[in-house]
């Protein structure tokens, strides 16, 4: 509940689908994972532009595109938000090209690691999902 004993939108009510500790538990994994498609794009923007002076710019730059496009289409309270099939769509997208950034950096097990993490947490999600 939240402040105005209104209830969260986010969270499932007690009578509703999907065990609450492991709702809760995979909305944590999902926001550490959106955390980690921040710093993983920083990281290949960074490291794939070469040694230029406008890498910061576009290391600094690419997160931000990235959060601003979740934050449209993916976040709880987008004000926009698509179909279930293309969100999850965008958020493959999303994931799957930073995997793959990840590996042709030389870094494939944590590119594999991070979309096999995303994919095994949105199965989970769509799981527990709140009756609706």
């Amino acid at each position: 509940m939240t402040a105005t004993a209104q209830p969260d939108p986010d969270l499932p009510a007690p009578s509703e689908g999907g065990h609450p500790a492991v709702r809760g538990v995979a909305l944590l994994a999902r926001f550490l994972l959106e955390l980690a498609l921040l710093a993983g794009v920083w990281w290949c923007v960074f490291t794939a532009s070469g040694d230029h002076w406008w890498r910061w710019l576009l290391a600094g730059l690419a997160p931000v595109a990235v959060g601003i496009a979740w934050g449209a289409w993916l976040s709880p309270r987008a004000p926009y938000k698509p179909a279930e099939p293309v969100r999850v769509l965008i958020e493959a997208l999303l994931f799957g090209g930073l995997g793959s950034a990840l590996w042709a950096l030389g870094h494939p097990w944590v590119g594999v690691a991070l979309a096999g993490a995303w994919a095994v947490d949105r199965a989970v999600l769509s799981a527990v999902r709140p009756a609706r």
